[in-house]
């Protein structure tokens, strides 16, 4: 009768959010990984009309940039806009782009690549870039909800220079976040999101060694609204203010 006796304890499974993790960043890797090419592959031919077009995208660039912001000055008064505040920025287009200033302003906010996300203190010289770069983002206020959502499901660490392993580390662990910040009196995540929140004095120190958050296009995908259109002529790039926390539900 032994045999058939049922064991007090059933078996089960125990699955890791942080196993779960790594495996989609290894096959978020794994995707952009080169693979070489035949040795008999053909060379593609590039008509002429497709850089004329990439050089008029450019061109067409620098005149709104020149029009919309340089011959106004930093004239950004508006009362929708607090400097000093924390603001979170999402480059939802432009996979290739071919005005060179535009590309090194977005770089410079930290968001050189498509559908990258990053928290900024905004200054007037940071609302100036948001000005230039405007068709390519989408910013606003976030809450608390959301930020913390983000640093618990997409944050990572950058390494520190000249340390060997994986160039980007999975927040696991206050071990790991007291290892990063505990001289500046951050031991905990929750020490870490009330710096981002409140934009405390060690702010800059934090951002500079957490990596952007690499997200996905919305669930339900873009609306009929065009994605390079400012949101208030009825786009969706620009600024939204609080909105953004509902769009960031679509995201996350």
């Amino acid at each position: 009768m032994e045999k058939y006796a049922v064991p007090n304890k059933l078996p089960a499974e125990e699955i890791s959010i942080l196993a779960q993790r790594k495996a989609r960043i290894k096959r978020e890797t794994d995707q952009w990984v080169r693979k070489p090419l035949p040795e008999n592959r053909k060379k593609k031919f590039c008509k002429p009309e497709l850089f004329i077009a990439d050089y008029r995208k450019a061109e067409r660039d620098s005149m709104r940039i020149k029009r919309n912001f340089l011959k106004t000055g930093v004239q950004l008064k508006d009362d929708g806009i607090e400097h000093g505040r924390l603001i979170l920025v999402f480059r939802h287009r432009g996979k290739f782009i071919s005005n060179k200033e535009v590309m090194h302003i977005l770089a410079k906010l930290g968001l050189p690549y498509k559908r990258r996300a990053v928290l900024l203190k905004l200054t007037e010289g940071v609302h100036a870039m948001l000005k230039m770069v405007e068709p390519w983002i989408i910013w606003g206020y976030p809450n608390i909800a959301t930020v913390r959502e983000l640093v618990y499901k997409y944050g990572l660490f950058k390494p520190e220079q000249g340390e060997k392993g994986p160039k980007k580390i999975p927040i696991a662990s206050n071990k790991q976040v007291e290892e990063k910040f505990g001289h500046l009196g951050i031991i905990c995540v929750e020490d870490l999101l009330h710096e981002l929140l409140t934009v405390g004095k060690n702010f800059n120190k934090v951002t500079k060694i957490l990596h952007t958050f690499e997200l996905r296009s919305p669930v339900d995908g873009w609306k009929t609204a065009r994605k390079g259109k400012l949101r208030t002529l009825g786009g969706e790039a620009g600024f939204r203010g609080d909105e953004i926390n509902e769009f960031f539900k679509r995201l996350l």
